[in-house]
């Protein structure tokens, strides 16, 4: 024992002196603070499982233990940010940052969709991690490839966005960019005020835009984008805006302005795409069967937008998006429900735009 004492004292002595220690020398290099020298016997450093070594708490820059469950045992450093592993060959990192896609609201919940980054650091990829602003809420998927990450959990009316990362053995990537902001809602219903309108119309399945165990719909302008207009932009051609049914309006509209050229706002379809209500620029003219239900619910509508800084239908003909042929599309009567072909220069029909979400 007390030899112990004695060696422990020298060597304290001997740092503090010299500010180096050696072992198994009398003259250790001057560049070092400890220099071992033996021919018989190495430097052990601390073992631990990947587990031990993930909960080290705030890793100094330089620490370096040896993993021995990993790949039958590595070593690994910390190089200030993150760590590393020690190979003479390529060295697995973390993996890159995943891209980021678009994260969708729905009830105290949004969904975000992800891309795989293109190298996971030379080792597998076992989880994305998907983490809200503000809040620091997060949602973690356990996978290799590309998906989405619900996040469960918000606060309805709040607006998010997230940041996705990727882990693997070693440690979790950099942050991904930051995603499109959402505000989660309860259930919605016909006659909602939301995004940027009233909701008129909610997918069912066989529509195009249902999606299975998700709320998605149409939503009604708040006012008329014009009392009057004409269909065409000054001559008779046929765009094949034909689609009649729930979910074509948007495509019919495309295909007007495709045909009929750059000067879009003297004409119904052009006029609708143009309208920027609730800061949206998706709007569209609907399509037949999409503005018949806009009709079967104007009562709520009218309620609702003049609650939000609308007005009333009026009780004239509207427009929709289908094309009946090159010189005729469909109208719709707002005081009668009737519905006919109405021919494209006239200038007495009224514009209101519609949008998915």
């Amino acid at each position: 024992m007390k030899q112990i004492f004695t060696l422990i004292a020298v060597l304290v002595l001997t740092a503090t002196t010299y500010a180096q220690v050696g072992i198994g020398t009398t003259i250790p290099d001057a560049s070092a603070a400890l220099d071992i020298a033996s021919t018989t016997k190495g430097l052990l450093i601390p073992r631990m499982t990947n587990a031990q070594r993930k909960a080290i708490s705030n890793p100094a820059a330089g620490l370096q233990v040896f993993v021995t469950d990993f790949d039958g045992g590595t070593f690994l450093f910390y190089n200030g940010t993150g760590w590393k592993e020690l190979l003479l060959t390529e060295a697995r990192d973390t993996p890159d940052a995943p891209t980021i896609g678009t994260a969708v609201p729905f009830n105290q919940q949004a969904t975000v969709s992800f891309t795989a980054p293109s190298s996971n650091g030379g080792s597998a990829i076992t989880s994305y991690t998907a983490t809200s602003s503000p809040g620091g809420i997060t949602g973690t998927i356990s996978q290799a490839g590309s998906g989405s990450i619900t996040v469960t959990g918000l606060t309805n009316g709040v607006a998010y966005t997230f940041t996705v990362t990727a882990t693997n053995a070693i440690g979790t990537s950099l942050v991904s960019a930051v995603s499109n902001s959402v505000v989660p809602v309860g259930l919605l219903e016909v006659g909602d005020f939301y995004g940027g309108g009233v909701i008129f119309y909610l997918f069912e399945a066989g529509d195009t835009g249902y999606v299975t165990g998700e709320i998605h719909g149409l939503i009604a302008a708040v006012e008329n984008q014009s009392s009057g207009i004409q269909w065409y932009n000054g001559s008779y051609v046929t765009t094949g805006a034909t689609g009649t049914v729930i979910g074509t309006g948007s495509a019919n509209t495309d295909a007007i302005i495709a045909i009929q050229g750059a000067t879009e706002t003297n004409y119904a379809a052009g006029l609708a795409k143009a309208y920027t209500g609730g800061g949206f620029n998706d709007w569209f003219l609907p399509s037949k069967d999409e503005l018949n239900e806009m009709y079967l619910n104007r009562v709520a509508i009218n309620t609702t937008a003049s609650a939000n800084g609308g007005s009333n239908f009026a009780g004239n003909f509207y427009w929709s998006s289908t094309e009946y042929d090159v010189g005729k599309a469909w109208v719709q009567v707002f005081d009668t429900g009737i519905q006919a072909i109405g021919t494209k220069f006239f200038t007495n029909n009224s514009v209101r735009a519609v949008r998915a979400f």
